[in-house]
């Protein structure tokens, strides 16, 4: 358990402002010449501002809870936002000093167990009201920096966009033809957050255009819930033997929903037709789950038919949810295994994660140089019947 002084930690918030400055300047000048003169300045920069803010914490003293052990007592304070705000000290603090520790998302200290209430009540009453009083200085400055960043952000940008056009021009004076690479890049956006947030990871196509696409980081954790979601119908395959698609479905969004928070960039999970999981960009899908009960390899090769219906984007991300009701699940699987490589869009199979989740290459009808992630995940509910 890691212990430490909440809001009066070594550093002031001035150094987190600091060091998170040096990041954007230092990721804006590392990308390539080419890339700078190329990409969407208002997308690149509400990335970066969308990357680099904090999120405001949020305490629940509504949810407040206490528990006894060994006299001693443990106060828990659920709350959302950036941990790591915890840990810093605001200019204008109170000369006060309270070890803390994060445990099951919430602040927690302890105090010494004495056989009268009314003091212990004034103890963590005090503890409390010192907390709210360093954030409310500490919130301050934290909205000052957010709202400073698109202006301080787009300074950096337009400086080195600008020493690149000079260099250019100077360049291009000596009159001989210079060599050029048309290689796209990408950046990522991947932050997590005590609820986590969905970010869009914007790509450079050969037209010098941006196309969105789920993080890496978080089309695995969204696979992971998933997956956790359908172990516990195999683990009581009675209450969920005779639910059809769209209710299972229903149940994973429920599953999904409380993990996640809007963005700037991505809208959180939202229903689209009767078996569909859908996570928008713009009015663009980016993540698609479609759910379906095992019918054989046809019925499986029109769900990803359907999926692939869905998507225009490049290194777009899907999953197909199966659930099979046969007694034998094994035989399903090899079936799958063995069958998926016949679809006319596959392009390879990758490391499954486990024996019932399967991970895939294909790649969007009519172009083969645009590919897709498709994880295939198979939970058992057979049937009694």
């Amino acid at each position: 358990m890691y212990e430490f002084n909440i809001f009066y930690g070594t550093h002031y918030f001035d150094y987190a402002i600091k060091k998170r400055y040096d990041e954007i300047y230092n990721e804006i000048r590392s990308k390539t010449d080419n890339y700078i003169l190329q990409v969407d300045e208002k997308d690149f920069i509400d990335y970066l501002v969308d990357k680099y803010s904090f999120n405001l914490l949020t305490f629940h003293f509504d949810k407040e809870s206490i528990e006894e052990k060994n006299n001693t007592i443990t106060y828990y304070l659920p709350f959302e936002g950036d941990e790591e705000l915890l840990k810093y000290r605001p200019n204008r603090h109170l000369l006060w000093i309270k070890q803390t520790f994060i445990q099951e998302g919430c602040v927690c200290f302890n105090i010494d167990y004495i056989n009268d209430s009314e003091r212990i009540i004034h103890e963590i009453d005090t503890i409390k009201n010192n907390i709210k009083e360093q954030y409310i200085n500490l919130e301050k400055e934290v909205k000052g920096y957010n709202s400073s960043l698109p202006e301080r952000i787009t300074s950096y940008f337009k400086s080195n966009k600008n020493e690149i056009i000079q260099k250019n021009n100077n360049i291009a004076s000596i009159g001989i033809p210079l060599r050029r690479k048309n290689n796209a890049q990408t950046y990522a956006v991947s932050t997590p957050k005590k609820k986590k947030i969905i970010h869009i990871e914007p790509k450079i196509t050969e037209n010098n255009m941006l196309e969105p696409t789920v993080s890496q980081e978080d089309y695995n954790y969204i696979l992971k819930l998933i997956n956790d979601g359908g172990k516990v119908f195999e683990r009581h395959p009675a209450i969920y033997e005779n639910k059809d698609e769209e209710s299972l479905r229903d149940h994973l969004i429920f599953i999904l929903t409380p993990h996640f928070e809007g963005s700037v960039t991505g809208e959180t999970f939202n229903k689209g037709g009767k078996t569909d999981i859908l996570l928008r960009y713009k009015n663009t899908n980016v993540f698609v789950a479609e759910c379906k009960f095992w019918k054989g390899i046809k019925s499986y090769f029109d769900a990803i038919n359907q999926l692939l219906s869905y998507l225009t984007w490049r290194d777009s991300k899907t999953a197909l949810i199966l659930f099979v009701k046969n007694k034998e699940i094994t035989p399903i699987i090899e079936k799958i295994e063995n069958g998926t490589e016949n679809h006319g869009n596959f392009v390879k199979k990758e490391e499954p994660t486990s024996e019932s989740w399967l991970n895939y290459t294909f790649h969007l009808n009519g172009d083969k140089s645009r590919e897709l992630k498709l994880a295939v995940l198979i939970f058992h509910i057979p049937s009694d019947t």
